[in-house]
């Protein structure tokens, strides 16, 4: 088999200096590190101010440093609802409206059906589905006239294997979702929908509940090599997704799914 790794990932460095959010205001979840961090940083760069959202107030602080000045952190988990009416609170007192949102906050427990424990299923699932509406619910007041929604899914949620009972049935849950907020908000003027990655080029395996210790790696190896491209996606391809889905290039565009998984969900790789 023929294991080199196909279509390289472009240098970050190397991106346009369009400034599609400028003088806008963009909220992300999770955004202190990985894929949120990635997204907040690429709005930045194209002119937003950002917000962001999540648990650890020592993590925030750093990610702001990498964003820029302006940046606003809150310190919120969000997976209840009053967790979410208190960090929406918060945002309202710093900024009048938002114009894009990448909600992007997760939490992964891999654990197969004998193992399975109800609080790892209610932490997945309050977090990756019930907060994710709640927190649309509540940010749809401060949504703006031709905002925009973008939700983070993924491949998990289309490609079934043992031990993603949990996590691949929200993601799974969360891209309906989509569907059906994307419907409800339509004659709104907003827009949603949502990226669903596969294998990412973040630490986020070596904090999944689940995976033996020391196996993040292997984990992360397997990923690789069942994709087509034989590679991680990098977490500003991703962001790339997320600032099209957020901007007036996409202002037709509603309900949709935009697949980056190198392949994963669609072919196998040739072996010949």
């Amino acid at each position: 088999m023929n294991d080199r790794t196909d279509t390289e990932p472009r240098d970050p460095a190397v991106g346009d200096q369009r400034q599609r959010f400028l003088g806008k205001t963009c909220l992300v979840t999770g955004g202190s590190r990985g894929l949120g961090l990635a997204a907040a940083q690429a709005f930045a760069r194209e002119g937003a101010r950002v917000v962001i959202i999540a648990r650890d107030p020592h993590q925030l602080k750093v990610a702001s440093g990498l964003i820029g000045d302006g940046t606003v952190t809150v310190a919120a988990d969000i997976s209840s609802v009053a967790g979410i009416k208190a960090a929406l609170a918060e945002v309202a007192g710093e900024v009048d409206h938002v114009d894009a949102a990448y909600i992007n906050a997760g939490h992964a427990g891999m654990k197969r059906l004998d193992a399975m424990d109800e609080a790892t299923w209610d932490r997945v699932f309050d977090t990756n589905v019930k907060g994710s509406f709640f927190l649309m619910q509540g940010l749809k007041p401060l949504l703006a006239p031709g905002g925009a929604v973008v939700f983070c899914g993924s491949a998990a949620g289309r490609r079934a294997s043992a031990g993603t009972a949990a996590y691949g049935a929200s993601k799974a849950a969360l891209e309906h979702l989509t569907r059906i907020l994307a419907a409800e908000v339509v004659a709104d003027g907003i827009r949603v929908n949502i990226v669903v990655p596969a294998g990412m080029n973040t630490d986020i395996a070596f904090r999944t509940t689940g995976l033996a210790p020391g196996g993040a790696d292997a984990f992360r190896e397997r990923i690789r090599l069942s994709t087509p491209m034989l590679r991680e996606g990098e977490p500003e391809e991703l962001a790339d997704a997320v600032l099209f889905l957020a901007s007036s290039e996409a202002g037709y565009i509603t309900g949709a799914s935009l697949v980056l998984d190198g392949g994963l969900t669609s072919f196998l790789r040739p072996t010949a």
